[in-house]
């Protein structure tokens, strides 16, 4: 159950840096944004869970971040979120995963872009491409995933994570593979020392 993936989407995030058109801070809408996780258990039976807390920026000089509270995590089943936070994730040694790219050398697009980022998850750090879609409408910039993102728990040190869980829960598997997804929204903040408008 479990991968924060999410990391991974903090890459997309990156991607509002890539039009010409970002002269200001783009910041990320949580109420607009969410990014989903697939656990795979007793070796057919998928799930689809979600992180309901996400933060994240663009800057003018061209870095992205996303920051994913990992104890926002939501399943639809109190106790296994209890679990994962506890189990998985340890969220009280580890509360978030980010997810960084650095785009000031890079030209990007609107369009389909694949990128590298950087994945920080329960202490490791992995560089990991993805593919995702660019879209300007008005003052935002919506980046979601073309393809899911695919994570390993062993990559990360989430192993044994994965193998307590499915000795409480009494299950014959729990696949270590993560599919990843996310859609994300981010706002172009107002200029801080913009000139007023002419009357």
């Amino acid at each position: 159950m479990q991968r924060t993936l999410p990391l991974i989407c903090k890459t997309a995030l990156s991607f509002a840096l890539l039009s010409g058109t970002a002269m200001a801070d783009w910041v990320l809408d949580n109420t607009q944004s969410a990014l989903y996780f697939v656990s795979i258990k007793s070796d057919h039976m998928a799930e689809i869970h979600t992180f309901k807390t996400l933060s994240g920026a663009i800057t003018k000089a061209g870095q992205g971040s996303l920051n994913i509270d990992l104890a926002s995590v939501s399943t639809n089943i109190d106790i296994r979120d209890q679990r994962m936070r506890e189990q998985l994730f340890d969220t009280q040694k580890f509360a978030t995963a980010s997810v960084s790219v650095d785009l000031s050398k890079t030209g990007v697009k609107p369009g389909i872009q694949t990128v590298n980022v950087t994945l920080d998850l329960h202490g490791v750090k992995k560089e990991i491409p993805a593919t995702v879609t660019l879209t300007e409408v008005g003052n935002t910039v919506q980046v979601s995933t073309v393809a899911p993102i695919m994570l390993n728990a062993a990559d990360f040190d989430l192993a044994a994570g994965i193998t307590a869980l499915r000795e409480i829960a009494e299950l014959p598997s729990i696949s270590n593979a993560v599919p990843v997804t996310f859609f994300l929204s981010f706002v172009k903040q107002a200029e801080a020392n913009a000139p007023p408008n002419p009357a």
